[in-house]
């Protein structure tokens, strides 16, 4: 049988308290694998049992024979080591002494918890340093389009809550965990015994929630995976057909068949990829190409567009003008003769590539007739 166990080895008190519970009511450990913080218990006749932890020293696998003799003489034996880390050990008199009766001695057996903490902490903060600086750098390099491609990519809000909520829950509990040692420490390192049990429901529960948040993290990674390595286009038909969906959309040409994919976007409420082609022969020819984006917090439109002028502005060579109803419009042409557009209403910014004679601008009313009747529902 597989019991959950408080989150870290190191939290001594909890773990302690735990194990002589379920001894209590006659779950007893055996050595196995710590799997997803579920330890293995066999079933015995219930009773009153002392376990105690006691740190491992560097590399050191299990405790060498002579101090197994020297514990059994004073009733404990010994049980595992747990994620070599911690010694384990079980008595079944009550009248044996404990194993550790001076505290500083005992708070000495953890000054190599306490290096590891302090190194982990200056690294941690070292990594967190590092990737702000790697962020920075991008952001600098990007000439102003990352906001762009952020906006872009395939990122949904589940799969931000699914790594937001891990890694949270992830260091709070080491943080929390690390305190708890920190306390105990300072206890023993004042000459007072530390307390051998303290309740472990809550320890036990965060290591529970970690655990799912771990899962459903995975799980989002790989489904996430997935889909942002490759995208489904549909006529928009289908859309409207099977999910009651409308999908914005101004044909630029009449001769052309109209696909859309939609896109997932922490960022975005909605947003939508649509292309209007068609086939003749072998020969493929794109009319336009559009990218129509709602935001979650209408504040960042601007910040959008002027990301999307960025990525086009010097091929396009594009200039500013007006048109009533929008709060902004953009519009330019490359060499080869393709146009670009981009408006931006509220929340919501849409940019338009395509490759007509006729100038793009003169659809500007029904850009903005859709923009306005998508704003209203």
């Amino acid at each position: 049988m597989i019991k959950l166990m408080p989150g870290y080895v190191e939290d001594v008190a909890a773990w302690q308290a735990r194990l002589e519970d379920l001894a209590a009511k006659g779950w007893f450990y055996v050595p196995s694998w710590i799997l997803f913080r579920f330890d293995s218990f066999e079933r015995g006749r219930p009773k009153t049992v002392r376990y105690r932890l006691e740190p491992a020293a560097k590399k050191e696998g299990c405790p060498d024979w002579e101090r197994r003799e020297t514990y059994r003489a004073l009733g404990w034996e010994y049980v595992d080591t747990i994620g070599k880390t911690m010694h384990l050990w079980r008595c079944d008199d009550p009248e044996a002494p404990e194993l550790h009766t001076d505290p500083e001695t005992e708070a000495r057996a953890y000054d190599r918890f306490s290096r590891q903490e302090r190194i982990s902490r200056y690294l941690s903060w070292g990594i967190l340093a590092l990737f702000a600086g790697l962020l920075a750098f991008a952001l600098y390099v990007s000439g102003g389009t990352y906001f762009a491609y952020l906006v872009g990519s395939w990122q949904p809000l589940w799969y931000l809550a699914a790594g937001v909520s891990f890694f949270g829950t992830s260091f709070f509990m080491a943080r929390w965990q690390t305190r708890v040692l920190r306390r105990t420490l300072r206890t023993m390192r004042a000459g007072v015994e530390a307390p051998r049990r303290r309740p472990y429901r809550l320890a036990c529960g965060l290591a529970l929630v970690m655990d799912l948040l771990w899962v459903f993290y995975v799980i989002a990674l790989g489904y996430n995976g997935v889909h942002s390595s490759r995208r489904t286009f549909r006529p928009i038909s289908y859309y409207l057909t099977y999910y009651d969906e409308s999908v914005p959309y101004v044909e630029v040409s009449q001769d052309g068949e109209v696909v859309a994919s939609p896109q997932e976007n922490w960022l975005t409420s909605e947003q939508w990829w649509t292309i209007e082609d068609y086939t003749e022969g072998r020969r493929y020819y794109r009319y336009s190409e559009a990218l129509y984006y709602r935001l979650r917090f209408p504040s960042l439109a601007d910040d959008l567009a002027d990301s999307l002028l960025a990525q086009y502005g010097d091929d396009y060579a594009v200039t500013e003008t007006e048109y009533p109803g929008l709060d902004g419009v953009w519009t330019g042409a490359a060499v080869d003769g393709d146009q670009y557009m981009l408006l931006r209403l509220g929340d919501q910014v849409w940019s338009v590539e395509a490759d007509t004679d006729a100038p793009l601008a003169d659809l500007l009313p029904q850009y903005a007739a859709a923009m306005a009747e998508a704003r209203q529902g």
